[in-house]
């Protein structure tokens, strides 16, 4: 029997029916137990206008307290649920991917909450997985996925079997965090030309809001977007370039970054995929770039929701529901988009000429720079006393191929805020961190220069 597809990420809780249908839709729902026959449908049109009376984190609030969850919470769980998947059978299998944030009590309630409404729940998909092995990719894959709340990042192996190795998250940080800090740029943007704060009305505020994602998602294709809001004493007009955009965004990004930097060896080769929904965050990219050696692939947005839908329905004789972390690398059932970033890389593969530390430029020379308490030659000299630095920390080898950074203490050298485990070669542009909380380096090149090119 064919199988409807969930995917259950609340900043897009996708469902892909027998059909092949498909319907995608933010978590922001009414949340106002007195009126039951609202309870769990979209209420994005007037997120703003009656905040108290709508839920954004019911989601995030039970990955987080699992069993413990709030009655409150539950309820809106299952009137979304309801809402969502009103149109099909009680007998129609259910295979539901989740992101990396649900844990098995998490997952306890949602099945829970699904056997309520009648809903036949066959099994549990690891949604990174799920999504590698039916994308065809090999080798290791970091899958990044923004709810409304949090970053997630999940590291996938993949040789026969596609299995889930490590995860990591940052809650407080996600989809309602950059649309606050975008609202607040423009709502700046409109206080300085005209004194009118559109914050301060509701209306205003919707209208703003309503409009977003097409304001931000234009700033990053054409670089700069216009935005127009009616108010008593006319039309008031602000433009925002991309830049601003990405400034007023520049924490949040550090944050998915993060979870990416504890994933990831520093310069190892690993695919990263993302939805394409995030090409339209302005700025992001570029940020990417930084994750020099990493390819980086794009997935159709609900792409969880049909790969769940296509897997064959099996359900377990004693009732149970199995959680699925690992899955067979099959044909691809979407073969994903990889972007070249090398239009987004602000260091142009350059190899850098000198290390710059505390405003002293030392030259990298041909051979080997050691850095470290204790230097021989005319090493990186950074002084006694300074707390997790060795008497040799590691060293740049300088060749007719680039620049190499070599760690050789235990006690951690971090590249672009990514910790070194191995040989690494290094770019014009990147800094090291060494020791705690830490010595930074900048390695720069001079006069437009490079110790050849690195790759």
């Amino acid at each position: 029997m064919t199988a409807v597809g969930v995917y259950l990420n609340d900043a897009g809780l996708a469902v892909t029916g027998q059909d092949q249908s498909f319907s995608v839709m933010p978590s922001i729902v009414h949340s106002d137990p007195a009126n039951f026959d609202s309870l769990g449908f979209s209420a994005r049109h007037v997120a703003r206008l009656t905040p108290r009376a709508v839920s954004v984190d019911h989601w995030t609030t039970l990955t987080r307290a699992g069993l413990n969850v709030t009655s409150s919470a539950r309820s809106i769980i299952q009137g979304e649920l309801r809402a969502r998947l009103v149109d099909r059978s009680v007998n129609t299998p259910l295979q539901c991917a989740v992101p990396a944030v649900f844990g098995p009590d998490s997952l306890s309630v949602v099945l829970a909450l699904m056997r309520r409404e009648g809903f036949n729940v066959h099994a549990f998909h690891d949604a990174a997985s799920l999504m590698v092995a039916s994308a065809g990719l090999g080798g290791t894959t970091i899958v990044l996925e923004m709810g409304l709340g949090y970053f997630s990042a999940t590291r996938v192996d993949s040789d026969q079997e596609v299995r889930r190795r490590a995860s990591t998250t940052r809650y407080g940080a996600g989809v309602l965090a950059l649309h606050q800090c975008w609202l607040q740029r423009i709502a700046e943007a409109m206080v300085l030309q005209t004194r009118f704060d559109p914050l301060h009305d509701g209306m205003s505020e919707q209208r703003l809001y309503d409009d977003l994602e097409k304001t931000y998602s234009t700033a990053a294709s054409e670089g700069a977007a216009e935005i127009g809001l009616s108010t008593p004493n006319g039309v008031v007009r602000v433009t925002l370039s991309r830049d601003q955009f990405a400034e007023a965004a520049s924490s949040i990004y550090s944050e998915a970054l993060a979870v990416l930097h504890e994933l990831r060896p520093a310069g190892s080769r690993t695919n990263l995929l993302l939805d394409e929904q995030y090409l339209q965050l302005p700025g992001f990219l570029e940020r990417l770039a930084s994750l020099r050696g990493c390819r980086v692939f794009v997935h159709s947005t609900g792409f969880a929701s049909r790969a769940a839908a296509a897997e064959q329905a099996t359900f377990d004789a004693d009732g149970s529901v199995t959680i699925h972390r690992g899955h067979v690398l099959r044909p691809p059932l979407e073969i994903p988009k990889e972007i070249d970033l090398s239009d987004y890389q602000s260091a142009n593969g350059l190899s850098p000429t000198h290390a710059l530390v505390q405003g002293t430029a030392v030259e990298i020379l041909p051979g080997v720079l050691e850095v470290g308490r204790n230097p021989q030659g005319r090493g990186l000299r950074l002084g006694e006393g300074l707390a997790g630095v060795s008497r040799l920390h590691c060293s740049l080898q300088c060749d007719e191929s680039g620049v190499t950074l070599v760690p050789h203490s235990t006690q951690g050298t971090w590249l672009n805020d990514e910790r070194v485990s191995g040989r690494v070669r290094v770019s014009s542009g990147d800094q090291l961190r060494i020791g705690s909380p830490g010595v930074v380096i900048e390695l720069i090149a001079v006069g437009g220069g490079g110790r050849g090119a690195s790759s």
